[in-house]
């Protein structure tokens, strides 16, 4: 018996190492199964691809193409130093002291130095990230792979109270030995008051250079970074801490690296662009006006930096920013963030090939760029190229299969290739991921409001509220609860949390997002037929628009004049109407922005139309809507801000009404059909209005279809079935439900 039981045991065990086999080790083999960093011993099949290590002969031969460098400067890189102290503590100085050579060097005309991140992105491609240490042979290699023919490594130690750096610059095809040089000084503060800048000297000695142009080299580190060494190791740990979006301990260390130093100018930087991602935008501009106040006290390539940051955000003066960019970028080409920041003004302006070409630099430059890996694929998704948008998105998920954001955006995808069961599936993966993804939870409420599921879209929302990383978050979520609310007929509640959201940007000095939310408030009371109320808060969404984004001024000008144009038609002034769409006209003699010249003939059409139609010319008004349409460009995003003005298009049902007013009512039946239906093969992702559902039915009740009605009217009525008591709409629903079920 203890025979038979050892046979079957082990015979079982023999099939469990076949399938074991059959689902694991073949699917690993081939490239389907992965190990998950998070949870190591759990394995799961993946379609995810893993990054793609490149060949090494390959990239340099395209970095060299691509990003050539000048050859008025020779090309140097700055090694991690060898800690020769026996003591621990001092390990910080392996990243110090190169990090000041680094920015030491950079300030000379005469060379072009490896910046950090450019090594770390460099062991990226050759899939040695997760190294401790660089020894020598790893750093001649990164040299080659970059192109760069001069290398420096370096060590320091100590003795008693000495501090001693020595180091070696070499020549890296031949690695032959151009320079020696040591410093040594009393106390660890030498290294920064003297000896950094005695081994720059050295440095430019090695290479090459001659004691008449290194004389002309004014190279001062305290002069353009701090003179204390803890405000400097500070101010590493809080960048580094912000290029992982760790942001609140960013902000403690940038935080006391300024404690230290007040007149530290990048510290500043860095804690400005922390509090911008906290959408705390007033700290982030006090921030911005401190590092420009410090800027003397940086490097030229810092200076401009600091200048387009502070011409965006401060002075609210884009194009100078992209000024600037350009010049970082001719002047900096292997930089890979200033081509993700440039490829992003492009892409703000729908400029898309041209952000594709930008975002693909940065890509060039670092296969594994998670940020510029995500706006390809949103990008050509925004082009209707879904199939390279996944490709792409796949990719940065494969690279980060930890983050949230890559599952975020390939739900987005999703939405906008229809597949809502999927967008589903991946958005809430992501708020698993990271459950204060507020991108995440408004992308689900907007997938359930797309199937006009409110009740779950408002819980959703509320999640977003309870889980938002930062005042400002949690302001966006009142937002988008206000924007529901007004959907599902609940005005007054929509008003209240919209007054609360206006009154947190405010605070935030996020004026931009405090002057659309008035857009709204204004709109809510246009349709409650409260039109002094109305013409009210588009009188302040212009006036705060106008004081904080001037550079805008005509494109805002035109959306006051076409709003407030409407209210003068519902209010039988006709000739004010007519004024307003002459101003908006006039905007485009103004306007700078191609873009914006795009949305400015939009509102001038769509007041023509709306005009022509009050004048029963609905054939003129018809022609003056299809020519609006060709001008409104704009995709939805779960950037809250182009969300609303995707799905606040004014008048989306103009050509149903203008077919009714025709006397075509099936005309004007097909055109709300389609309004109310939600079809994936079509670009639309609209939220669906409502009162569609209502309008409808009037129609279906006129034609005498009185089960189309019925259906429509009930459809309206569960939607609307806590809206306020006294709309007209629900009034007048109930009433004509209860008329047609009579006479079933």
């Amino acid at each position: 018996m203890d025979l038979i039981f050892l046979l079957l045991t082990i015979i079982g065990v023999i099939i469990a190492l076949i399938f074991g086999y059959l689902q694991v080790i073949v699917p690993f083999v081939k490239g389907e199964v992965r190990f998950s960093k998070k949870f190591p011993f759990v394995i799961g099949t993946t379609t995810e691809t893993t990054p793609v290590k490149i060949d090494k002969q390959t990239y340099a031969k395209q970095i060299e193409q691509a990003f050539p460098i000048p050859e008025s400067r020779l090309p140097i890189a700055v090694m991690p130093f060898k800690n020769q102290t026996g003591d621990s503590s001092f390990d910080y100085l392996s990243e110090a002291i190169p990090n000041l050579l680094i920015t030491n060097l950079e300030q000379s005309k005469y060379l072009s130095v490896m910046t950090w991140e450019r090594m770390q992105d460099l062991l990226e491609v050759l899939g040695k990230e997760e190294v401790k240490t660089i020894d020598d042979k790893l750093g001649f290699e990164l040299c080659k792979l970059d192109g760069v023919h001069n290398i420096v490594l370096g060590s320091f130690t100590r003795a008693g109270e000495m501090f001693a750096t020595d180091l070696k610059v070499l020549d890296v095809l031949s690695k032959q030995l151009l320079k020696t040089a040591n410093s040594k000084s009393d106390g660890i503060d030498s290294i920064l008051r003297i000896q950094i800048d005695e081994l720059s000297k050295n440095i430019l000695i090695g290479i090459g250079l001659s004691e008449r142009k290194i004389e002309t080299e004014q190279l001062k580190i305290t002069e353009v970074t701090t003179n204390s060494k803890e405000a400097y190791n500070y101010f590493l740990k809080g960048r580094d801490d912000f290029g992982k979006f760790c942001l609140a301990s960013a902000e403690t260390h940038l935080k006391k690296a300024i404690e230290i130093d007040p007149t530290f100018a990048m510290a500043y930087f860095y804690l400005a662009r922390n509090y911008m991602m906290l959408a705390n935008r007033n700290l982030g501009k006090e921030n911005y006006e401190k590092a420009k106040m410090f800027s003397d006290r940086a490097t030229n390539k810092e200076k401009l930096y600091i200048e387009a940051y502070y011409a965006g955000w401060v002075v609210q003066d884009s194009d100078k920013q992209f000024r600037i960019f350009k010049q970082i970028a001719e002047q900096y080409p292997r930089e890979k963030r200033i081509h993700y920041s440039v490829g992003w003004y492009y892409y703000e302006r729908y400029m898309y090939d041209k952000a594709i070409e930008e975002h693909s630099k940065a890509c060039t430059l670092d296969p594994n760029y998670g940020s510029a890996l995500n706006a390809l694929s949103i990008n050509y998704a925004l082009i209707g190229d879904f199939e390279k948008a996944i490709e792409y998105i796949t990719k940065y998920a494969s690279v980060f299969p930890e983050d949230a954001d890559p599952c975020d955006t390939m739900a987005w995808i999703y939405v906008q290739m229809g597949e809502i069961d999927k967008a589903f599936v991946k958005y809430k993966q992501a708020v698993k991921i990271q459950p204060n993804f507020s991108f995440s939870y408004a992308g689900i409420a907007y997938c359930h409001a797309l199937r006009e599921n409110y009740n779950e879209t408002i819980q959703w929302i509320e999640r977003l509220i309870d889980n938002a990383p930062s005042t400002g978050k949690k302001a966006e979520g009142n937002w988008w609860l206000g924007f529901y609310f007004y959907c599902i007929g609940q005005f007054n509640e929509a008003l209240t949390e919209l007054q609360k959201a206006a009154g947190i940007m405010k605070q935030e000095g996020c004026q931009h997002h405090e002057a659309r939310i008035y857009n709204i408030i204004g709109r809510i009371h246009y349709e409650k037929e409260d039109y002094e109320l109305s013409h009210e808060y588009y009188d302040n969404y212009y006036a705060t628009f106008k004081e904080y984004r001037p550079e805008n001024i005509p494109l805002y000008r035109a959306t006051y004049n076409f709003y407030t144009g409407l209210i003068d038609l519902k209010q039988n002034r006709m000739d004010l109407a007519k004024e307003k769409m002459d101003k908006i006209k006039a905007c485009l003699n103004e306007v700078k922005e191609a873009h914006h010249k795009e949305r400015i003939i939009f509102y001038h059409e769509l007041l023509s139309g709306k005009i022509f139609l009050a004048q029963d010319s609905t054939e003129k008004a018809i022609a003056k809507y299809e020519s609006a349409v060709q001008h409104f460009k704009t995709g939805t995003t779960m950037l809250i801000e182009t969300a609303m003005v995707y799905n606040l298009q004014p008048c989306r049902n103009f050509l149903a009404r203008a077919y009714y007013k025709k006397g075509d009512i099936d005309k004007a039946i097909t055109g709300y059909e389609r309004l109310i239906t939600f079809d994936p093969k079509k670009e639309d992702r609209y939220i669906i209005h409502p009162k569609y559902h209502y309008e409808l039915a009037k129609l279906y009740e006129e034609k005498g279809l009185k089960a189309k009605a019925i259906e429509q009217y009930e459809k309206f009525l569960d939607i609307w079935k806590n809206a306020d008591a006294d709309l007209s709409e629900l009034i007048d629903a109930k009433t004509r439900l209860a008329s047609l079920q009579q006479l079933t």
